[in-house]
């Protein structure tokens, strides 16, 4: 199953690879992060997948280099394709609602990553409950 990539977002994107990539690197950096990424991707793109973890590359750079520019379910793990089942169709609302409406005018850099991390994480695990620091919890 292919969630996504980059070629139908050429277009919108001005015909700009980099541009197109931005938004889908970002989700699948987000995703190598968290752990929804298989075996597959490991395997086949290992040094690229560690660099984004270390941030020395962005996830676009991945998704073109080790994705051939396509999230597939079978670079995901069983969570992660459980997770993009049930969100991918709404990822790109919640990007415009981090981002504003142009998708494709986003710095593809890890400041703007850690905007939208949180977000993402939230839609993973759902909202954080708000209760007392631990050391409120006996008083």
């Amino acid at each position: 199953m292919r969630y996504d990539d980059v070629q139908s977002h050429l277009a919108a994107a001005g015909g700009s690879m980099d541009k197109a990539a931005v938004p889908l690197g970002m989700y699948l950096a987000w995703c190598v992060n968290v752990g929804l990424t298989g075996a597959e991707l490991d395997e086949s793109a290992q040094t690229a997948v560690l660099r984004v973890r270390y941030r020395e590359i962005t996830g676009a750079e991945l998704l073109i280099s080790g994705c051939a520019g396509a999230l597939d379910a079978r670079w995901f793990n069983e969570q992660g394709r459980d997770f993009c089942e049930r969100y991918y169709a709404s990822f790109l609302d919640d990007f415009r609602a981090v981002f504003g409406d142009d998708l494709y005018e986003v710095r593809d850099d890890w400041d703007h990553y850690d905007q939208l991390a949180p977000l993402l994480t939230e839609r993973l695990y759902g909202k954080p409950r708000r209760s007392k620091p631990w050391w409120k919890l006996w008083r």
